[in-house]
């Protein structure tokens, strides 16, 4: 049975609407109004909202050899698989997301500013994730070899959020703390990516995802990250900031 909350396109024009609503920010009052709701459209596609069941013939389409290739080498047993996305929520949950609000303590910029950017770039970043993962449909590899009962989640696999999270917020943040501290450039943005990375590793560990899934969120959730930190430069942060040297040192890095 097909259960739907709502028409089908409403929650994606939408969301499209908030983002096109985006390239006109400045950090005032109608910013934080913008952002809180970025922040309640990405939760109500996360948690609220479904689309139509795909078809039998997506459901059973079989993974590429690429992929195929990755999961034989990276999955963990399947008796560890939990315990790899324990590791993954934790990376999410304990350290990116919940680092939000900790970061710039450790930095001399605007803590609200810091704050109010990292929360719309994890809206953004949400939203784009689920228009595509509610788009594509693609069958998690534990569901199709039946590892593990994804429930509700079953087509959720491309892109991972997970993954595109951990990207967006790890670039956001390596940006905003490599301005207050340019002589630690190498370590913030080497921790950064490695343990964003490292949360994608254990997102196929955990037969959550395949390795395409991972390596386009890492792209959009690096894009994202990038994107929104290079529109909120001009505005938002005190500290001066050239547009140019931040794209080759995001460049670079990558």
């Amino acid at each position: 049975m097909n259960t739907t909350y709502g028409p089908k396109l409403s929650p994606p024009i939408l969301s499209i609407v908030l983002l096109f609503s985006f390239l006109n920010g400045q950090p005032a009052n109608k910013d934080y109004y913008r952002t809180a709701a970025e922040v309640g459209v990405f939760l109500f596609l996360e948690y609220g909202y479904t689309g139509e069941s795909p078809s039998l013939e997506t459901s059973t389409e079989a993974p590429n050899s690429f992929d195929q290739f990755f999961r034989n080498k990276l999955r963990w047993n399947i008796d560890k698989i939990d315990n790899a996305k324990t590791a993954s929520d934790i990376l999410l949950y304990g350290l990116f997301l919940g680092g939000i609000p900790f970061t710039p303590l450790i930095s001399d910029g605007d803590y609200k500013t810091m704050v109010l950017a990292n929360v719309e770039i994890m809206a953004i970043n949400g939203l784009v994730t689920n228009l595509v993962k509610h788009t594509v449909d693609r069958k998690r590899p534990s569901s199709y070899y039946q590892t593990r009962d994804e429930g509700g989640d079953t087509y959720k696999s491309f892109f991972s959020g997970h993954t595109s999270q951990a990207f967006s917020i790890g670039t956001s943040t390596a940006i905003m703390l490599s301005r207050s501290h340019p002589d630690k450039k190498n370590l913030i943005w080497g921790s950064a990516i490695t343990l964003a990375a490292t949360t994608g590793y254990f997102r196929i560990a955990a037969d959550k995802h395949y390795m395409t899934d991972v390596l386009s969120g890492a792209l959009v959730g690096s894009i994202i990250g990038f994107w929104v930190q290079k529109k909120h430069a001009k505005t938002y942060f005190s500290i001066g900031v050239d547009p140019a040297s931040t794209h080759y040192q995001v460049i670079w890095y990558f």
